[in-house]
C-alpha cells in the first residue's frame, strides 16, 4: 500500500518536541494543527493531571484511544500526540496507514533535564507512577518499553538531541517535500 502523506503525525516521549515542531510544520506546510493531550483536556475542561487525579489514567488512555480513532477520518492536519499513544495499537495503525509518522527521540538524560525545566510538565502533568523512585528512574524504565513501539509503529525517527525546533522543521520539510514528490509521480 502506498503511504499518504494526508496527515503528518508526530510521536515520541514527552518533551521531545511534538507540539512546538508540531506548530512549526503546519505553519510551514499550511496544514491544521492539534495537540490530542491538548483536545483531551479541551473535552474533559481540566489539565492532564486533573483528568488522572479524578477519573485515573484509564480514563485518560481511553478518550485518548477514542481521539486517536477519529483523527484516521481527517486530512491535512499535523497532530502531535501524547507520549503513550503508541500503546494503542489497536488504533494506531489505522492512523499509520492514512499518516506519515515521525517519531521525535531523546535520551532519557535530556528528557528528564527538559520535563523538570519545563513549568508545563510539572504543573499539568503527572507522573506516570507513583512506584517510580525518581522521574528518571520512571523515564528510564518507559523509553525500554516505548521506544519498540516507536520503532515499530514510524516511519521516520528524528533525534531531538542539540537541535532547535526551526532545525528540525526545516529538515522534516525537507524530507516530506521529497516524499511528496515521489508520491506525486508515482
Amino acid at each position: 500500500m502506498k503511504k499518504k502523506l494526508s496527515n503528518i503525525v508526530l510521536t515520541g516521549f514527552r518533551a521531545t518536541g511534538k507540539s512546538t515542531l508540531g506548530r512549526i510544520i503546519a505553519q510551514k506546510l499550511g496544514y491544521g494543527f492539534l495537540d490530542t493531550d491538548t483536545e483531551i483536556c479541551r473535552r474533559f475542561g481540566a489539565t492532564v493531571a486533573e483528568i488522572v487525579t479524578e477519573h485515573g489514567w484509564d480514563i485518560f488512555r481511553q478518550a485518548e484511544a477514542k481521539l486517536l480513532s477519529e483523527l484516521c477520518l481527517v486530512s491535512g492536519m499535523i497532530i502531535a500526540t501524547g507520549g503513550g499513544a503508541i500503546e494503542h495499537l489497536a488504533q494506531w495503525q489505522p492512523l499509520r496507514e492514512v499518516s506519515y509518522v515521525v517519531w521525535l527521540d531523546a535520551d532519557a538524560g535530556t528528557i528528564h533535564s527538559r520535563v523538570s525545566t519545563d513549568p508545563v510538565s510539572t504543573h499539568q502533568r503527572p507522573r506516570l507512577s507513583l512506584a517510580s523512585p525518581s522521574g528518571k528512574d520512571e523515564i528510564d524504565a518507559m523509553l525500554r518499553y516505548r521506544n519498540p513501539l516507536y520503532a515499530a509503529g514510524s516511519d521516520l525517527r528524528l533525534d531531538t538531541v542539540g537541535h532547535t525546533p526551526e532545525e528540525l522543521a526545516a529538515g522534516l520539510c525537507e524530507v516530506l517535500e521529497l516524499l511528496r514528490e515521489k508520491e506525486n509521480k508515482a
